[in-house]
């Protein structure tokens, strides 16, 4: 006896086609444009982080982040990506975390973070360098839509 392969036509190429034409289409549409681009960059270069500590928390094996975040800007952001990169005694980059405050940071306003969790940090952590990495434009501000 013999088995051969049986090729269907029909339906499934089509929706495999169709999907993958709608999926292009959907991400080129949604794709941000250069002025975007640009306001999302300078949003981010607004935002600084100042009297940045931490402590050990947990089973004294995680990173509890204080630090006031200044938004010196004109926009409303939100949702802000942090970067901490863990330095061993020799300064080598023993570990990073990464993490996301989520929340409003109003413009031209400062705004505490106490004991936010950070994560787990490397054991041989001797110092830290954190920084803002990213945010999100807010595109309401207290209930009126920012144009």
């Amino acid at each position: 006896m013999r088995l051969g392969l049986v090729k269907r036509k029909g339906f499934g190429s089509k929706a495999v086609t169709l999907f993958f034409g709608v999926a292009v289409t959907g991400s080129a549409l949604s794709a941000p444009t250069g002025k975007q681009v640009e306001q999302q960059a300078q949003a981010v270069a607004a935002l600084q982080m100042t009297e940045v500590s931490w402590h050990k928390g947990g089973w004294n094996d995680m990173m509890m982040l204080n630090a006031t975040v200044q938004n010196s800007g004109r926009r409303d952001v939100k949702d802000i990506r942090i970067v901490c990169d863990h330095l061993s005694s020799s300064e080598t980059k023993a570990a990073s975390n990464t993490a996301t405050i989520y929340g409003p940071f109003p413009a031209g306003k400062s705004k505490p973070i106490r004991n936010f969790d950070m994560g787990s940090f490397h054991e041989q952590t001797k110092g830290t360098n954190c920084s803002i990495v990213g945010a999100t434009l807010a595109t309401k501000r207290w209930g009126r839509t920012v144009r």
